[in-house]
C-alpha cells in the first residue's frame, strides 16, 4: 500500500483487512509504502484468497465512531429471528429505530 500525506499530525489510517478465512486490523501512522504479509497455511484459505483475494475497509473515522455506526448498521438487520415478539433484539417484531 502507498499512503499519501496526512492531512493532520493526528491523523492516521485504520484499516480492516478480511476475508472468509482471515481477517486483520492495522494502523498506519505514516505516509510512504506498506507491505503486509498474510499466513495462509490451509488449503482452503489459500483457494479463497485466489479466488475473491481480500477485501479491505477503510475507516474515515476513529476506530470507535466506525464501531458504533456498523454496530447501528447491523441493528437494522437484527429481528424476526423467532417466533416470539417480547424477546429483545432478535424477537420477531420492527425495531422502534
Amino acid at each position: 500500500m502507498n499512503l499519501a500525506d496526512p492531512l493532520t499530525a493526528f491523523c492516521h489510517e485504520n484499516i480492516f483487512f478480511a476475508n472468509t478465512e482471515i481477517f486483520h486490523m492495522e494502523s498506519f501512522f505514516r505516509k510512504g509504502t506498506h507491505t503486509l504479509h498474510f499466513s495462509m497455511p490451509t488449503a482452503d484459505a489459500q483457494a479463497d484468497v485466489n479466488y475473491n483475494g481480500i477485501n479491505m475497509f477503510a475507516f474515515c473515522d476513529d476506530i470507535l465512531g466506525e464501531i458504533e455506526s456498523l454496530w447501528n448498521f447491523a441493528k437494522c438487520f437484527v429481528g424476526g429471528l423467532s417466533d416470539h415478539p417480547k424477546i429483545p433484539v432478535i424477537g420477531s417484531h420492527t425495531p422502534e429505530y
